[in-house]
């Protein structure tokens, strides 16, 4: 009996940590389900306190999801088992140049609904300043606005702010969202923990040494700043955010980078060097002159002419089907660069005959 009646009185805690939890983080259960490979009917039992003895297995993956200790001790997970989360001590970091994470060490965390992550990216599109409200619901809903939009709003809000300051760590900046007006802002102390903001101090900072003369620690600074590129920006994010004007000026801004280090690179036969940091990017921007201009480059440069005048074929009926023009003079004179090299190593040997 002693043993029936403690089953019993466990599988409440058990339930009501895991629901405190993913609330506390503002994770809807089919959130949870997904991210924790747990069935979601599975999980609905286990917070109604349905389950006889949920499986450590089980505990286990809530407890990473929810970065719950409490859930890792009752799996029989300690502080010291190397499948716990550890990052004791590390501050939270959001990344948005790529897929929107948020971080504590090696350990990702929950971002809630895909809603709740579409505000989370846009205030963090644009750190330190007011987001107003007519934005949120223009990138949240557009046309199809809800009757409890206002409601929502505050709930994607507070949950935000909730998932903030549990993971605040004393002695580290804060990271909050503060509602200012008619809108929210989402404060951020220390630039480093918001990759955005860490590429544009290292940018600046790049900008700094050119106007110094000193190119070498500028291409080591634009290196860095575009380390923290993982993809796109907001990469898998609604077309409304990714297409936001805030957006495409950011990723402008990060090709700009990218253009100016191949120059550098360029300058000093560095093609490989070219083609491999341009080739990825490339792909997610078939109709840029300016990047395929430098890949038609720097494939001539490394002994590939073939490829180089087959890629200025394929940029010239991309852009002839999609804009109905055809390349602007940048690319063209890449092409003609490598045409007149094909001349004069055709007509080479007959000059040494003569």
């Amino acid at each position: 009996m002693k043993g029936s009646s403690s089953t019993t009185l466990e599988r409440p805690a058990v339930a009501d940590i895991v629901r405190a939890a993913r609330m506390r983080r503002g994770v809807s259960q089919r959130d949870l389900a997904e991210r924790s490979g747990i069935g979601l009917r599975t999980l609905r039992e286990i917070e109604r306190g349905r389950v006889q003895g949920p499986r450590s297995g089980s505990l286990r993956r809530l407890a990473r999801a929810l970065e719950e200790p409490e859930l890792l001790a009752r799996a029989g997970v300690t502080q010291d088992d190397e499948s716990a989360p550890s990052y004791e001590g590390e501050p939270l970091v959001l990344g948005i140049l790529g897929r929107l994470t948020a971080s504590r060490g090696a350990a990702e965390l929950a971002t809630g609904t895909p809603m709740q992550q579409c505000l989370l990216g846009l205030m963090a599109l644009q750190p330190n300043r007011v987001v107003e409200r007519d934005e949120i619901i223009d990138v949240l809903w557009g046309d199809q606005l809800p009757d409890s939009f206002g409601q929502l709003i505050h709930t994607y809000v507070s949950r935000i702010r909730l998932m903030l300051e549990a993971h605040h760590v004393p002695g580290t900046g804060r990271m909050t969202v503060v509602r200012r007006g008619g809108g929210y802002e989402l404060h951020i102390e220390d630039s480093s923990r918001l990759d955005l903001l860490e590429s544009d101090r290292l940018t600046s900072a790049a900008e700094r040494a050119r106007a110094d003369g000193d190119l070498a620690a500028e291409q080591d600074l634009l290196d860095a700043s575009l380390r923290l590129w993982r993809g796109p920006l907001l990469e898998g994010m609604p077309p409304a955010l990714r297409r936001h004007p805030v957006a495409v000026e950011r990723s402008r801004r990060c090709i700009g980078s990218v253009l100016r280090i191949a120059d550098l690179a360029l300058t000093r036969g560095r093609y490989e060097d070219v083609l491999r940091r341009l080739t990825p990017i490339a792909r997610h921007e078939p109709l840029h002159e300016g990047l395929h201009a430098r890949l038609v480059t720097a494939l001539a440069g490394s002994g590939r002419r073939a490829e180089a005048l087959d890629l200025f074929v394929s940029v010239d009926r991309r852009l002839r089907e999609q804009s109905g023009i055809g390349p602007g003079g940048e690319l063209r004179s890449a092409q003609m660069a490598v045409l007149r090299e094909d001349v004069a190593a055709d007509a080479a040997p007959v000059r040494s005959a003569a």
